[in-house]
């Protein structure tokens, strides 16, 4: 939930647009400049990501609730105010509008002041960067996945939680934060070389990366010479020496050789144990009191969520599904006991807002509504399940927003800042049917 979300390049572009302001006009205040070729599959394919942009949400706030000029007196030109986007009157209005439509927490994306006006509660993101080693799984949207046997990745990591922590450490709105968003732990489908995309994309690299060394390790440990590994995988591994060189192709997980399979899974087990106790422990150190809420699944492994389950507080996930249940299956997750909190789902139309519907498509507008009802009902049922995030506040700009280029109808409000009545109602009344039915289970009396 933020007020910049209608940023979008109009650079090299313009004739798109029907009308931009002038530089001489007030609306050009919101003119700024941006550059989204970060090199990652996300800014690729598109031709407009650098640049000049133009913020037309909050062009249309300030046509709506913008102070106008005074009259000019005679022989003086009129005193105009500074424009700006009035950020303390739209916090109040969207917080006035969360609270009213039923939500009771702040998501993740959204603007710090809503968290610190002590009015709902809220989560945070950490964002590591940093030049730790990094691979490639084959679906590296957002970037490779980190190496956490590099040393350097500790040392992001404690960087970034430090950052994020430094004005939140004790306060009570704040309920957690966020590992990072939508790793590539695995590319889609179920291919082999998609499910231990992790375990060949390690190995196709050099021993520079500390995740390979780790791995050769863990072969050499077990099978002590290139001849016990070449019979068990059922390759002819003339030394050692070879696995080290780049490019290496390890063979395919078969039922002959099931110690393939069993390696690939011990060492993507191996890889993300010390990812998630690496972001664990910085926490506990510089924000004690407050929970680590998972990964934010979009791809996983159940390596990975495994791990995520005995380092994390929590176990979330983006689903993009007609109900939760549909994104996972729960009686996997139930064996990990541990509380799943849904970090994204979105049901959009094509036929109101920007062109695309966003990833979990409904045939109208007036569909979307029932589908959101229906997502509640189902997470509601699932007693895992501790909440649900909507993504997200505001439709994003239909010539697409910075990051990388999508359009999609996902808002409750449209970049005009109207809210999309039916939709609206319907989840008002959603999100009440829910908080009640909890609410007469809380007051129910103990057996």
């Amino acid at each position: 939930m933020a007020a910049d979300g209608g940023r979008t390049y109009v650079a090299g572009r313009e004739g798109m647009f029907k009308v931009l302001p002038g530089e001489g006009d007030a609306l050009a205040a919101f003119y700024g400049d941006g550059n989204n070729d970060d090199g990652n599959p996300s800014s690729q394919g598109r031709n407009f990501k650098q640049g000049r942009w133009f913020d037309f949400y909050a062009a249309n706030l300030q046509r709506t609730h913008g102070k106008s000029c005074p009259p000019a007196v005679e022989g003086q030109p009129a005193s105009c105010p500074p424009v700006a986007l009035d950020s303390a009157r739209w916090q109040a209005h969207a917080l006035d509008r969360l609270q009213a439509w039923g939500f009771n927490t702040v998501g993740n994306w959204s603007e710090p002041v809503l968290g610190q006006a002590r009015r709902m509660p809220y989560t945070l993101p950490l964002s590591i960067v940093g030049d730790y080693a990094s691979i490639s799984t084959g679906m590296d949207w957002w970037g490779r996945m980190p190496d956490p046997f590099d040393p350097r990745f500790a040392m992001a990591t404690e960087r970034a939680v430090a950052i994020a922590a430094r004005d939140h450490r004790d306060d009570p709105w704040l309920i957690g934060y966020f590992a990072d968003n939508e790793l590539a732990w695995a590319a889609p489908g179920n291919d082999p070389k998609a499910r231990y995309g992790l375990a060949y994309g390690t190995l196709r690299l050099t021993t520079d990366l500390p995740a390979k060394r780790a791995f050769l390790k863990q072969l050499r440990d077990n099978y002590r010479n290139q001849e016990g590994l070449s019979k068990a995988w059922g390759i002819e591994l003339a030394a050692w020496e070879l696995m080290e060189d780049p490019g290496f192709e390890a063979p395919l997980p078969n039922p002959e050789h099931p110690e393939i399979e069993r390696d690939y899974q011990h060492f993507q087990q191996g890889f993300a144990a010390p990812y998630f106790e690496t972001i664990a422990d910085s926490l506990k150190w510089h924000a004690p009191h407050h929970l680590l809420l998972g990964g934010r699944f979009a791809g996983s492994t159940p390596e990975a969520v495994k791990a995520c389950a005995e380092f994390c507080d929590v176990l979330s996930f983006n689903f993009y599904t007609l109900k939760p249940q549909d994104g996972y299956d729960f009686a996997r997750l139930a064996e990990l006991d541990k509380p799943v909190l849904v970090s994204e789902f979105q049901f959009g139309s094509r036929d109101r807002g920007p062109f695309w519907p966003g990833p979990l498509e409904v045939a109208r507008e007036e569909d979307r509504g029932p589908a959101y009802g229906n997502f509640l009902k189902a997470a509601l049922a699932e007693p895992m399940i501790v909440g649900a995030h909507w993504f997200q506040y505001l439709d994003q700009p239909a010539s697409g927003r910075l990051l990388d280029g999508e359009n999609g109808h996902l808002g409750l409000v449209a970049i005009t800042d109207m809210p999309y009545p039916g939709f609206v109602d319907a989840v008002r009344k959603s999100n009440l049917q829910v908080m009640g039915q909890l609410r007469t289970q809380l007051e129910k009396p103990a057996p």
